[in-house]
């Protein structure tokens, strides 16, 4: 079924313990079929209801929302692990088991190497499956947050030039959006008086990070498509590496080095740059920031300080 134990032409028979192999195999692919079946169904069913809480939870922080977000992560963080449990003890211990008797020099060793090939490959299609959903879940949390925004700025225009002193009645402009409870100075008396910002206002505190990525989102965007690369371009190279073991023909062998070096190049090229492309988002993510929130300036580029030495 999946061409690895069949006989070439021309060969010895197969050597019986290639059933066992091939068994192994069939129990692992079925086993994370049922596996991924599980997880999408799962998903599927939570994707909706994450939302629907999400929408009517009136809590300002979401708490409803967050516990049961969390729990979702972890019912889907089972399912990883137990295709990670299994891997090790039924695809890896078995590998491991079959290299070490059977030598490298036997014509037959390419069927233990494909063993592990197929099996790896195949574990790491469920990974990407598994990253798929959980990031369908993740942008279950993604609130509007322009709308919210806006909302912050209507309320701002609506009741800037309607601030009264309480002392002489002079009117006092409120000159932007305040986070927190504040004294203002009245033009006239000099008056010191409170102006304290609806809950809404000072929500603008809460939601400003969230509203700064969201705006800079296609940068981190950027950097994760390098980023992503310097794995798919090891496991190029790493593939390549395989194919040179039962390889003798010098021109294919010095063929295969000189791709496995331009990967590399590019390989370490990206290794470089992804970390630029992340101080890129960075930068303009605080700067965005700051821009939403000006008060927070200082205590944010102490974050940014931090983050960028850590």
């Amino acid at each position: 079924m999946f061409g690895l134990f069949n006989k070439q032409k021309g060969e010895d028979a197969v050597p019986e313990w290639h059933s066992e192999l091939k068994e192994s195999q069939e129990r692992w692919f079925n086993f994370l079929e049922k596996l991924e079946a599980k997880m999408e169904e799962f998903a599927t069913a939570a994707i909706p209801e994450l939302k629907e809480i999400l929408q009517t939870d009136d809590d300002l922080y979401k708490r409803t929302f967050h516990k049961v977000y969390s729990g979702v992560n972890g019912q889907l963080s089972n399912i990883r692990e137990k295709a990670r449990t299994t891997y090790d003890e039924k695809i890896i211990n078995v590998y491991y088991n079959y290299n070490s008797h059977i030598s490298v020099l036997s014509k037959h060793h390419n069927l233990v190497s494909d063993f592990r090939n197929h099996c790896s490959d195949r574990y790491h299609a469920f990974e990407d499956n598994y990253e798929y959903w959980r990031n369908q879940i993740e942008k279950t949390q993604e609130r509007d947050l322009e709308i919210e925004y806006q909302k912050i700025v209507d309320e701002y225009e609506a009741i800037k030039d309607k601030f009264s002193c309480t002392q002489c009645g002079g009117n006092i402009q409120i000159e932007k959006i305040f986070l927190i409870e504040t004294y203002i100075a009245c033009p006239y008396c000099k008056t010191q008086n409170t102006f304290a910002p609806s809950t809404q206002g000072r929500n603008l505190q809460n939601i400003a990070r969230g509203l700064a990525e969201q705006r800079t989102a296609h940068l981190y965007e950027a950097f994760e498509t390098e980023n992503n690369k310097e794995r798919e371009l090891y496991h190029q190279r790493h593939e390549l590496s395989l194919s040179k073991i039962h390889e003798s023909n010098k021109k294919v062998l010095s063929e295969i080095q000189s791709k496995m070096d331009d990967l590399e190049e590019q390989r370490q090229f990206v290794i470089k740059n992804a970390p630029k492309l992340y101080q890129v988002y960075l930068r303009a993510m605080y700067d965005e920031w700051n821009r939403i929130t000006p008060d927070l300036k200082e205590h944010n580029e102490k974050m940014y300080q931090n983050q960028i030495q850590s």
